[in-house]
């Protein structure tokens, strides 16, 4: 299957990134990037190096996020180290991957933005016993945590409106007041956060809409 986007960044990646081959693999859907990534300090300094797969959806490309292995087994196999039993590693919080992949993955970006970041800050966690740059929660506390960051709004009750709005298809338009109760209008406000919303699946946003309603019935329950 021919992709004349996917041929172009290759060659801009190989030639950028020598320890890396490109198998094409003509018979399976993924073509896979195969190579070593050499992790280093601020300073230069050699630490070790991770040998990983990068799996490419060809059909798909630009528009899905590449699957990264790691086969080298440095890094424990468990959910704690966001990597799967088969190596397959979480490079970011799914909503953040998925609209990337609908604006279109660069796999060179790629690269250099989620895969090397995601091998140096869990080198930092093996060499240093925690995250360099923290770390999302587990399960739906990981989910609460990006909405309340990218938001920048703690009261779950907020959060629930937001999403009402969007999965309704009544959010706001740029001159009303904002969404989440302040004095401005929502673009002086939370415009790129709701943008960023309402570019996600219909399926997420009800799932995770679910999901805070179900935390926040728990949570009435317990107090």
């Amino acid at each position: 299957m021919n992709n004349s986007k996917l041929d172009k960044d290759l060659k801009v990646f190989l030639d950028l990134y020598s320890k890396f081959t490109y198998y094409e693999r003509p018979k399976k859907q993924c073509s896979l990037l195969k190579g070593d990534i050499d992790i280093c300090d601020i300073n230069g300094n050699y630490w070790d190096t991770f040998e990983i797969e990068i799996y490419i959806d060809k059909s798909k490309y630009p528009h899905y996020a590449p699957i990264v292995v790691e086969s080298s087994n440095i890094i424990k196999r468990d959910i704690d180290w966001h990597i799967s039993k088969d190596g397959v590693c979480c490079l970011d919080i799914d909503h953040e991957i998925e609209y990337l992949s609908k604006r279109g993955v660069n796999i060179t970006a790629f690269y250099q933005k989620k895969i090397y970041p995601y091998f140096t800050n869990t080198l930092y966690r093996i060499k240093n016993g925690k995250y360099a740059n923290g770390e999302y929660l587990h399960d739906f506390d990981g989910i609460i945590q990006f909405y309340r960051e990218k938001l920048q709004i703690s009261d779950i009750k907020v959060i629930l409106r937001i999403l009402s709005r969007i999965i309704e298809n009544k959010v706001p338009g740029r001159n009303s007041m904002c969404l989440c109760g302040s004095d401005k209008k929502i673009k002086k406000c939370h415009l790129a956060p709701i943008e960023f919303l309402k570019s996600l699946s219909k399926e997420r946003i009800i799932k995770d809409l679910k999901g805070f309603r179900n935390y926040q019935n728990k949570h009435l329950l317990s107090s």
